[in-house]
């Protein structure tokens, strides 16, 4: 596979995962008790912590895979090249 492809597939998962997690993270937050529609709070609780730990996962992954631009352009940033 493709790096390229690699890139494109974690950086969707990010982009969705951070997207759900804004999400149940602010119902969460106004949400004091009871259902949001046919959800329990512990239901988006769940979502919440488990799309945190994918995104979580995929951050990892991104730092590897662009662990050279992440170097080059913290080289530039500090020796001022």
């Amino acid at each position: 596979m493709k790096i390229s492809r690699v890139r494109g597939i974690i950086s969707t998962i990010l982009i969705l995962s951070a997207v759900l997690s804004l999400s149940t993270g602010a119902i969460l937050y106004f949400l004091k008790y009871g259902m949001w529609l046919c959800f329990t709070r512990n239901f988006i609780n769940d979502v919440h912590a488990i799309s945190g730990l994918i995104m979580g996962c995929a951050v990892i992954v991104h730092f590897v895979i662009n662990r050279k631009m992440y170097w080059q352009e913290m080289k530039k940033l500090f020796l001022r090249i």
